[in-house]
């Protein structure tokens, strides 16, 4: 069983290294609350007890940055309650934790926990009637930025609006800001819509993002993002392949879409995921050269992970377009993970 207080440690470890400001105290009492005290692999049933990584562990971590710059803080996601093998459990267990870690936000009240809520809620309006097996409710992100040490500077709620139909509807209803980032048509079939968040940063400004995804390695699924999402789309995929990605082999990659928007124009992010047929070192380590100026952030996530006893795998990088900057943001994510023998 992996421990808390191992992510802990991983995650101060990780924080000393890129955050010149960073409370340990702090980091290791959100990160415990956002899980809910547990971060074990496997339910009771023997099944994942957490969608969001391969193994099972409801922990990813991430480095961001762009334009020449990594930027001093830490992000992860993660899922409380992942020993309950129902729904109904899981969803309330994980609206109360949300409420809870508005608290930690320097905006952190009533209005902005209500606003997380709803979201959730808003995906599912009747839960009651979600049949047991589908386990996935959220994910919680959070983020640490050294500028505001003994606060969260960010924190997302992800859901599922292909559980309960019509959920992409009532989003768009509730909150304009959702309106139009599902950008493919409804016969799509290769590219679709898998997930949606909600996220408040320390100004209290809102972020509403789309997560779409290519179902099949399928020879099409480059033609279609460039089809779907334009200059954007070619440019990141032109970035990958100058960065040593085989053009004739982008179809066998797993592809993310998220489209989203804040308080300007919608902004665009395609991520890689790692999957069987690559291994995304080489890749990370040519992206954060040029991107983040250094390698120093995802190198500090392997340091990290070793200082903690824990093995680390990159899990998938995402590079963000705008049209003003081209591409301008590059996210790299990964699993610490600590031998269970």
């Amino acid at each position: 069983m992996v421990t808390t207080e191992a992510a802990g440690k991983f995650l101060v470890d990780l924080a000393e290294r890129l955050m010149p400001h960073r409370d340990p105290a702090f980091i290791r009492a959100m990160m415990e609350r956002a899980c809910g005290g547990r971060l074990d692999e496997k339910a009771p049933d023997g099944r994942r007890a957490s969608r969001l990584t391969p193994t099972g562990i409801p922990l990813e971590v991430s480095v961001s940055g762009g334009r020449g710059e990594f930027t001093p803080a830490i992000r992860y996601v993660t899922e409380t309650a992942t020993q309950e093998t129902e729904f109904g459990p899981r969803l309330a267990a994980q609206l109360a934790a949300i409420r809870d870690l508005v608290a930690w936000l320097p905006n952190g009240d009533e209005t902005v926990a209500d606003l997380l809520q709803s979201f959730v809620t808003t995906l599912y309006p009747a839960p009651a009637k979600i049949p047991a097996r589908h386990r996935f409710v959220t994910w919680t992100g959070v983020v640490h930025h050294a500028a505001a040490p003994h606060h969260a500077a960010r924190l997302k709620v992800y859901g599922d609006p292909m559980i309960v139909p019509g959920a992409l509807d009532r989003l768009c209803s509730r909150w304009p800001g959702f309106t139009g980032l599902a950008s493919v048509p409804d016969h799509e079939k290769l590219i679709v819509p898998v997930g949606a968040a909600i996220e408040v940063d320390a100004k209290g400004e809102v972020n509403h993002k789309i997560y779409l995804k290519a179902r099949y390695n399928d020879v099409a699924v480059p033609m279609k993002l460039v089809r779907y999402f334009g200059d954007a789309a070619w440019k990141v995929l032109s970035e990958l392949v100058q960065c040593g990605v085989d053009a004739a082999e982008l179809h066998r990659d797993d592809f993310f879409v998220c489209c989203a928007r804040g308080t300007g124009d919608p902004a665009f992010s395609l991520y890689l995921i790692a999957n069987r047929h690559n291994n995304l070192t080489g890749l990370v380590r040519e992206l954060a050269s040029r991107h983040h100026g250094t390698t120093h952030a995802v190198d500090a996530l392997t340091l990290a992970a070793e200082s903690a006893g824990a093995t680390w795998r990159y899990s998938g990088t995402g590079l963000g377009f705008s049209a003003e900057h081209g591409i301008d943001k590059l996210n790299v994510y990964g699993t610490p993970t600590w031998s269970t023998a």
